[in-house]
């Protein structure tokens, strides 16, 4: 208990830098209840007195999906997340704690989830805003449950342990994030001064992909004002909107809205998904890229090591907040404002000027190898492998 309650502590301190007198909003299932109370116990500690929650309520929802008509789930109050919008309004960090149900919902018609993960993703158009322009600290982290830990096949206490060693949370986990965003920055600066006009991925799977930078385009990665996903390993940009051209395969499952996605790879020309394929969930996979007009367009490249901490685990922990941070990754729809020059000043029609995305999706999908070759294109037509082997081959 008194690691998980220096976990509870680190999330509120180390990672959303929360103070006296700020205002906290969590969101998170009810099967993990203890830990919500450890978190407010923590944030009180600090002089924070202004907590609101959002209890998700899994089983209800489920039984919701398989006893009622699409119109009596669509405006159910079980599904409801407007809620983010009016804490956004009102200045409330959000901290989301993911606590992944795998599988959860089968035998739920798939089609019924996909309208229903639309329906919430437009609903909190207004979060979204306050989100990407950088006007709210905000992070997602995970925290075990049974139900996750049975299905990766170990014990809650093994998951625990698993966690606290990804998160960096044995020792001083203050001093050991510093050194963490220390590399992630040096890395994210050398991309930056590169001036790299695309690049170019390439590993057996039968990946081969071409994916144009913007003008202007920056490299971020976590810094000392906000860890938004714990852990992190990632230095990510967003791409040119219509210079996505070539295949693209999935190396990992993808678990969306807790539905199976596996074995699926992407074909784009001047940016759009023409084709794609799946040998499981390709419905669910239809009904994200469908989701709107961006939604057929890429928002985010991240860089990883293949041989990161969670890499180094051989656990597909089923989550994306985990398993993106495993090896490179893409995501289908929304970009990141920060990511180009003077971006967050900017308006959305302004960022589709300058060649970003817009969308109410943004799903990350993982397509790291041991043999991702990532080449850098430069501005100046010079050439350079900044990835061998899947990993970052240092300046």
């Amino acid at each position: 208990m008194e690691q998980i309650r220096k976990y509870a502590k680190f999330l509120i301190e180390g990672c959303l830098r929360l103070k006296e007198g700020d205002k906290l909003f969590i969101i998170a299932d009810d099967v993990i209840l203890e830990f919500i109370d450890l978190i407010k116990e923590e944030a009180r500690k600090l002089g924070i007195k202004e907590i609101e929650t959002l209890i998700f309520k899994p089983k209800e929802e489920k039984e919701l999906y398989l006893t009622k008509s699409k119109e009596e789930i669509l405006n159910s109050p079980l599904i409801d997340r407007t809620k983010y919008n009016k804490m956004a309004r009102e200045g409330y960090a959000f901290l989301m704690l993911n606590s992944p149900l795998p599988g959860y919902y089968e035998g739920v018609d798939s089609e019924i989830l996909t309208e229903v993960m639309q329906k919430q993703m437009k609903s909190i158009e207004e979060y979204k805003h306050y989100q990407h322009k950088g006007l709210i600290k905000w992070n997602i982290s995970a925290v075990p449950n049974e139900y996750w830990a049975h299905n990766l096949k170990m014990s809650l206490s093994q998951l625990w342990q698993l966690v606290f060693k990804i998160c960096l949370i044995d020792g001083e986990p203050t001093q050991n994030w510093n050194k963490k965003m220390t590399l992630l920055k040096k890395r994210a600066e050398y991309l930056n001064n590169l001036k790299i006009d695309k690049l170019i991925y390439k590993n057996s799977l039968g990946t081969n992909l071409e994916i144009g930078l913007p003008e202007g385009y920056l490299f971020q990665s976590a810094d000392e004002g906000n860890i938004v996903n714990m852990p992190t390993e990632e230095v990510f940009t967003s791409p040119a909107r219509n210079r996505v051209n070539g295949t693209v395969y999935a190396s990992k499952v993808l678990l969306a809205n807790e539905q199976v996605i596996k074995d699926f790879w992407l074909k784009f020309k001047d940016g759009k998904i023409i084709d794609f394929d799946a040998k499981e969930g390709k419905k669910v996979l239809e009904g994200i890229i469908a989701t709107d007009e961006g939604s057929h367009y890429l928002g985010e490249v991240a860089l990883v090591d293949y041989n990161s901490p969670i890499s180094l685990t051989n656990v597909i922990f089923k989550t994306t907040l985990y398993d993106e941070n495993a090896s490179c990754h893409l995501a289908i729809g929304a970009s990141f404002a920060e990511c180009i020059k003077g971006g967050l000043e900017l308006t959305n029609e302004e960022l589709l000027a300058k060649g970003l995305n817009y969308s109410h999706e943004h799903v990350d999908f993982f397509i790291g190898t041991n043999d991702l070759e990532i080449k850098a294109v430069l501005q100046n037509g010079e050439e350079i492998v900044i990835m061998e082997k899947g990993n970052f081959k240092e300046a």
